[in-house]
C-alpha cells in the first residue's frame, strides 16, 4: 500500500461519514422532536441577536455589510408576512375588556 491509497481510503471514509451524519440530521429535523429544536433554537437566535452584534467583528467594515446584507434580507420576508395577513384571524380584545386605571 502506498501512501496515496491510505489517503483516498481515509477521504472516502470521512466522505461516507459525513454523508450519514447529514442523513440522520435531516431525519431528526424532519421529526417532531427536530421541528421542537428548530423552534427553540429560532426562538435562542432571535433572543441573542443583539448580543451577537455586539461582538467586535460587527464594528469592522465587514462586519456592518454583513449587519446591512442581513436587514435587507429580512425585508423581503416581512412583506411577505404582511401581504400573507389574514385579518379574519385576528382576536381583538372586546372594548369592554380594556380598563383605565
Amino acid at each position: 500500500m502506498t501512501w496515496t491509497t491510505d489517503v483516498g481510503r481515509v477521504v472516502s471514509s470521512l466522505e461516507e461519514t459525513i454523508d450519514d451524519g447529514m442523513d440522520a440530521t435531516r431525519a431528526f429535523l424532519a421529526s417532531p422532536a427536530g421541528r421542537r429544536f428548530r423552534g427553540y433554537l429560532a426562538t435562542g437566535l432571535v433572543v441573542a441577536a443583539p448580543l451577537i452584534l455586539r461582538h467586535p467583528f460587527f464594528r469592522t467594515p465587514l462586519g456592518r455589510a454583513v449587519q446591512v446584507a442581513g436587514a435587507v434580507a429580512l425585508l423581503p420576508k416581512l412583506a411577505d408576512r404582511i401581504r400573507e395577513w389574514d385579518p379574519s384571524t385576528t382576536v381583538v380584545a372586546p372594548a369592554h375588556a380594556v380598563t383605565q386605571s
